[in-house]
Formats: structure tokens, C-alpha cells, sequence
């Protein structure tokens, strides 16, 4: 049964609730789908086999990314999500086991406490998708040529996509960071993480270039302010109202930076957000090592648990599998 099909079959059933309840589920149901459409996955044509408990969670962050939607609403749209879930399950069609279920009733209540979904966003941009992406910010027309603030939001947000794609940070650390957490010597920053969790991430030559660059022309604002250099944010403000001042960017702003970029990429049907470059670091660390203490590490994460999300193999390493086994022509 396709997903679409499911949705429909669910929202019919007199089980589900009044004629209103019906009505507000579809409309969560509604934008269930179309979070679908942005990752890749057509419901009206994928069967129920391609969802998971990430892909069911990462709904909720896509949701939060979207902005505009109070916790009530939020509340109500993942009540039903998890009634569609227990449907096809009384029913067979999405046979999750009982981990599976746990799993995903964790992740529910950990929203419902107002707690984002830890980094859950299952669809990692591919390298071409993450160079395309940087090219954007490079390639990014300014309207006016002259404008020194305009110069420098470019050279930021060149630096911001270089840093998230090779540092691992989360969107909320990038913004807090001070220039006294550099650390040239290693190409290196400390960070202050989720429960004031200190640790040390790591760039590459590229991004700490576009970092540098970004700093070296920003001198004229830097300079300008009675604030000791060291305090200063790495990313700041230049829109107009900031003035004079040298003030840190909001996590907003960098989630609307990345979505721009995105869209000027020709990349807005990814649904690519800061999370998913996240998620991008954490998959590269892990192929490359394989190895999740280090990946756990990378990532700042207290439990090696969340790290699995990012330790999947992807579907073509699968794919490669199968073959291997499968498809192999004996002599």
C-alpha cells in the first residue's frame, strides 16, 4: 500500500475521531506529505516500507524549521501522526517492533516537553549537493557591489556554510561563538554545547580561510566598537538596523541563510537545514572511521543512542551489499 493510500484509508476510517478531529488531522497529514515531497519520497508512489522512526520524527523538525506554528498545533499534528502509526499497525502494514514503537513514543514525549527532536533530519545532502551549495554562497550577487555591509554578509555566509560543513556545530553553537575560541594553532574551536558541554571541533583549510577572510575585512566594524576584540561574535550581524554595533547573529537567521542558499542552489526540494549539514560531518566522520565513540564525540552527543541515527549505512552502501550476495555469477 502507498503511503498516500494509507493517509486516506486512515482519515476515512469513522475510528479516527469527530468530523473535526478528521478535518485537523488531515491537514497535519496533509503537511506529512508534503515534508515527504521535500525529502525525496513521492508518497503517493512509495510504499509503506521506506518510512522509519527518524523519518516519522524528523517530520516534527522539519515542522519547527518551517516556523509559524505554536506548540498546541504542534501537539495535535504529531497526535496524528502517531493515530495514523497505531492504524497501520492494528491493521499490519507498518509492522515496527516493539523497540521501534518505544522509540518513536520517546521521541514524541521529548517534543511534547518542548524539546526539540534531537538532530533527527535523515537526509544528509550528497557532496555534490553540499559543493553546489557553497558554490551558491560564493557565486552570491550583491545589489549593491559597494556596500561594505552587503560585502561582508556574503564573505559570512561563504564562511557559515564552509563551517557547518566540516565542523559538525549545531546551529545554536555557531551563533554563540566568540573569537576568543579560536585556536589557530590546531584550526580549532571550543564550543559550549547542550548542558554547557564544552568540547573541541575542527576545520579544514577551506572553511578556516573563508573564516579569516571574513574577520580580515571586518576590521572597520571591529575596530569601531569598545568591546575587547575577544568578545566579539565570529558571525555577526550587517543588516542596517545593527549599526555600529557588532552583534551575533539569531539561530533564525542562519536557518533562513542556509534555506536562501538552498533555493539559489536549486536545491529547495531537499529541504537542506542546518541540521542536515550536521547530519552531513556526522555521516562523512563515520564512514570514514567507522568508529561512533568518535563520531559521539565529533558530535557532542551525551549518548552513543543519538549517535546511531547518523551511523546508518546509506542506501546505496546496501544496495552494494545486496549485490555482492545476491548477484554474484559463479564461473
Amino acid at each position: 500500500m502507498f503511503i498516500t493510500d494509507s493517509i486516506e484509508s486512515y482519515l476515512g476510517n469513522a475510528e479516527t475521531g469527530t468530523p473535526f478531529t478528521r478535518r485537523t488531522y488531515r491537514t497535519a497529514l496533509n503537511l506529512f506529505r508534503e515534508y515527504l515531497e521535500e525529502a525525496g519520497l513521492p508518497p503517493e508512489t512509495k510504499d509503506l516500507d521506506y518510512l522509519d522512526v527518524d523519518r516519522l520524527l524528523a517530520f516534527a523538525t522539519w515542522l519547527l524549521d518551517r516556523g509559524g506554528i505554536g506548540q498546541r498545533t504542534l501537539h495535535t499534528y504529531l497526535a496524528a501522526l502517531v493515530g495514523w502509526v497505531g492504524y497501520l499497525q492494528v491493521r499490519g502494514w507498518l509492522p515496527f517492533s516493539s523497540q521501534e514503537l518505544a522509540r518513536l513514543e520517546d521521541g514524541v514525549k521529548r517534543i511534547r516537553r518542548n524539546q526539540r527532536p534531537p538532530d533527527l533530519l535523515p537526509y544528509p545532502p550528497r557532496k555534490e549537493e553540499m559543493e553546489a551549495l557553497v558554490t551558491a554562497a560564493r557565486e552570491t550577487s550583491l545589489r549593491r557591489p559597494d556596500d561594505l555591509r552587503e560585502q561582508l554578509a556574503r564573505l559570512r555566509d561563504i564562511a557559515i556554510v564552509e563551517t557547518l560543513r566540516c565542523s559538525g556545530m549545531r546551529v545554536g553553537e555557531l551563533v554563540g561563538i566568540s573569537r576568543k575560541q579560536l585556536e589557530d594553532d590546531e584550526r580549532a574551536a571550543w564550543v559550549v554545547g547542550k548542558r554547557s558541554k564544552v568540547r573541541r571541533v575542527y576545520f579544514d583549510e577551506r572553511a578556516w580561510e573563508a573564516i579569516h577572510r571574513y574577520l580580515r575585512e571586518r576590521q572597520p566594524f571591529d575596530g569601531g566598537t569598545r568591546r575587547p576584540l575577544s568578545e566579539l561574535p565570529v558571525f555577526a550581524r550587517h543588516d542596517r538596523k545593527a549599526g555600529s554595533q557588532v552583534l551575533p547573529l539569531s539561530t533564525q537567521t542562519v536557518q533562513n541563510t542556509i534555506r536562501r542558499l538552498a533555493e539559489r542552489a536549486g536545491l529547495a526540494a531537499k529541504g537542506i537545514t542546518p541540521h542536515a549539514l550536521r547530519h552531513y560531518f556526522a555521516t562523512r566522520i563515520y564512514q570514514t572511521t567507522h568508529d561512533l565513540a568518535v563520531t559521539q564525540t565529533a558530535l557532542g552527543h551525551a549518548s552513543p543512542n543519538t549517535t546511531r541515527i547518523y551511523a546508518k549505512l546509506e542506501d546505496n552502501a546496501v544496495r552494494d551489499a545486496h549485490r555482492a550476495a545476491f548477484e554474484r555469477r559463479d564461473e
